[in-house]
């Protein structure tokens, strides 16, 4: 099982990067982990990734793993 990955930004570069997650607090190479308000930005950048990696990361929310297919058809 791989470890939990996340997507960050760092406020000067328009570029997303890919890392281990060290929580909303934690730095990865001075830069923050990319946070969206909305499901729709989320599933934009996760398809962007998607097609950049080959890799499809997880999305989460306050309450946990979000079932992405299940929020997305409703």
């Amino acid at each position: 099982m791989s470890d939990d990955r996340a997507v960050y930004k760092h406020s000067d570069f328009a570029r997303f990067y890919r890392g281990g997650f060290t929580g909303l607090d934690g730095r990865y190479q001075g830069m923050k982990v990319y946070t969206c308000k909305t499901l729709k930005r989320i599933l934009e950048l996760r398809e962007s990734t998607l097609r950049a990696t080959n890799e499809l990361f997880d999305v989460y929310d306050e309450t946990g793993k979000v079932d992405v297919k299940e929020k997305n058809n409703e």
